[in-house]
């Protein structure tokens, strides 16, 4: 994992420095735990967080002390209380964070604390999450993919009458969006914060039939349709299909209110919309599930293989199957959560008796979305132990592409040689 710099320390501002050295206090021998989330940092998800926490107490009579944490700030923020002695009993990670949270010393083998029963709960589709080199380092809290999603209502507006299906299409449709939308951006692509933007290149380049890095951890970005995808990126800024400076964060709120036909989510977008559009479910109709555009006919769609896990780590808490942090970890995937959060959230339940519930199966948005999952891939940057180097440098050679500091051949070549030192100097 990339070292955390001074320049990279201070950039987390005074805020987010504090809460990441702060110690917890008289709660963390109290007999609760304590649960660092990015989704409890997010205001539209905050109640449920709040209520699943509410509900464990109810039944078990333990307290969760929750930390919020902004997404973009959550690696770090556990690498700076890796290192002040402070880490959380138990904490949420993206699902490819986990490889390089996994080389922290304090992760625990859940394997020998949870119990094959509870780990056995875990449906085939979703053992993968939380796993490193066959180690669950992490429990999988909800799954998905990463894909496409449509603004039904602006496409309208913009007289766009059928989903695209090809980059021509879609390209036409962002066009028809800018001319007739006023004050919209069509496709609100993710062009800043390297959490976010690497979703939306690989989604490009796989679309281009590009690869970035392959299984054995070889860099293939520079190729002729590595270039090309560099060059459509280029060229949607050129001719204003998207903007600069846009985070997820930013995108799901045009989404919701009606600026943007198009972006890059997993299938929580669906209550992202909700939230933003103050409409609440009668939004549901405008969020329409969509498989990502291919540069030909044959081509295969491809989508980013997606979930949400919790690590628990070695702290001044003892660690063992009667635990506070431990009967937390397996309410979470207990009947009673999995049938509700990850609904909640906009994503499908991590196991096997969570996905055949009739709430699941009946639910149609969710069905629309499997739908659109023709082959998901490993997020093919974020992998790996330097995954955060990585996608600083894919945003870094993308932003310079956009904006016409670099040209795309040159900007691909750079990112090349830039991501071989990095995977070289992680041995």
């Amino acid at each position: 994992m990339a070292k955390i710099s001074r320049r990279t320390f201070g950039a987390l501002g005074l805020g987010a420095a504090t809460a990441a050295l702060s110690g917890r206090g008289a709660f963390a021998q109290s007999g609760g735990a304590s649960f660092m989330s990015f989704t409890f940092a997010e205001e539209p998800n905050k109640p449920f967080i709040d209520k699943l926490i509410a509900d464990f107490k109810a039944s078990s009579g333990i307290a969760v002390e929750p930390i919020g944490t902004a997404w973009g700030d959550a690696q770090k923020n556990i690498v700076l209380r890796q290192r002040s002695k402070t880490l959380p009993d138990t904490a949420q990670l993206q699902d490819r964070w986990v490889p390089a949270m996994a080389t922290l010393p304090e992760i625990v083998d859940l394997t020998p604390v949870l119990g094959a029963a509870t780990l056995g709960a875990i449906d085939p589709g979703a053992s993968s999450l939380g796993k490193v080199d066959g180690k669950q380092v992490a429990i999988p809290l909800i799954s998905g993919s990463v894909g496409f999603v449509a603004n039904k209502e602006v496409l309208a507006k913009a007289g766009v009458e059928k989903l695209p299906v090809t980059l021509d299409e879609f390209r036409a449709a962002l066009v028809a969006v800018r001319d007739k939308v006023p004050n919209s951006v069509p496709y609100t692509m993710a062009t800043k914060n390297p959490g976010a933007v690497p979703l939306d290149a690989l989604l490009i380049f796989w679309a281009h039939n590009a690869r970035m890095i392959d299984e054995s951890g070889k860099v293939l970005v520079n190729s002729p349709e590595g270039r090309a995808a560099m060059a459509f990126m280029a060229g949607l800024m050129k001719d204003r299909l998207i903007a600069p400076e846009f985070d997820r964060p930013d995108s799901r709120r045009l989404f919701g209110q009606g600026g943007s036909a198009f972006y890059v989510d997993a299938p929580q977008a669906r209550t992202f919309a909700r939230n933003f559009s103050g409409r609440g479910e009668a939004m549901d109709v405008n969020v329409i599930p969509m498989k990502t555009p291919i540069l030909k006919a044959g081509d295969t769609p491809k989508s980013v293989e997606w979930g949400h896990t919790v690590a628990m780590f070695k702290n001044a808490n003892a660690i063992g199957p009667d635990t506070p942090a431990s009967k937390w970890m397996k309410y979470l995937l207990s009947d009673a959560v999995q049938t509700t959060l990850p609904l909640a959230l906009g994503g499908l339940p991590v196991t096997t008796a969570g996905r055949n519930a009739p709430v699941v199966a009946n639910d149609a948005y969710l069905k629309a979305w499997g739908a659109t999952v023709v082959q998901a891939m490993k997020h093919e940057v974020g992998v790996w132990s330097n995954g955060p180097e990585l996608s600083s440098i894919l945003t870094e050679e993308i932003q310079a592409c956009i904006l016409g500091q670099k040209t795309a051949d040159a900007a691909t070549a750079s990112m090349q040689t830039r991501m071989e030192a990095s995977m070289a100097k992680r041995g």
